[in-house]
């Protein structure tokens, strides 16, 4: 007989900065809440394929913003990759936000080839994130035609 434990995943985390500010944040999230937003293969080179991110409501304080973040198969049933909590601290000693996810790879990530490249693909995406955060939602069609964006869904 097979022992069939669940698999808890990979711990995972990252960190960025971003020159951008916490309304920025609230703005990009609320948007990307409303217009789903999808990755391109190339933006996350250690995943290579297609995927979408989905973002809960945020929780806002005086000088910090949290979300919950999973990153999902770009495929209908949109199996989950990576689950955790995105947060976004402001810099008290002047402009700019600390971007950090703390969070699980996920069981549709249980591919061995894959769990090894979690750590970069959690890097890579909250690099993106951190790049994305200040880019008007205007030039979202715009930009989703040149490789390396995030473009709504």
């Amino acid at each position: 007989m097979q022992d069939h434990k669940l698999s808890t995943g990979v711990r995972i985390s990252a960190e960025a900065s971003a020159p951008a500010d916490l309304d920025d944040v609230c703005r990009w999230l609320v948007d990307s809440r409303s217009n789903p937003v999808r990755i391109n293969g190339g933006d996350l080179p250690a995943l290579g394929h297609e995927s979408r991110l989905a973002l809960d409501l945020p929780i806002t304080a005086p000088r910090a913003v949290l979300c919950a973040l999973y990153l999902l198969e770009d495929v209908d049933a949109g199996g989950c990759l990576l689950a955790g909590q995105l947060r976004f601290v402001a810099r008290p000693s002047g402009p700019g936000i600390k971007l950090s996810f703390n969070g699980r790879t996920a069981m549709a990530m249980s591919a061995e080839v894959v769990r090894h490249q979690a750590h970069h693909i959690t890097r890579q995406l909250v690099e993106l994130i951190a790049e994305t955060i200040r880019r008007p939602p205007s030039l979202a069609p715009l930009l989703a035609s040149h490789e390396g964006a995030l473009k709504p869904a």
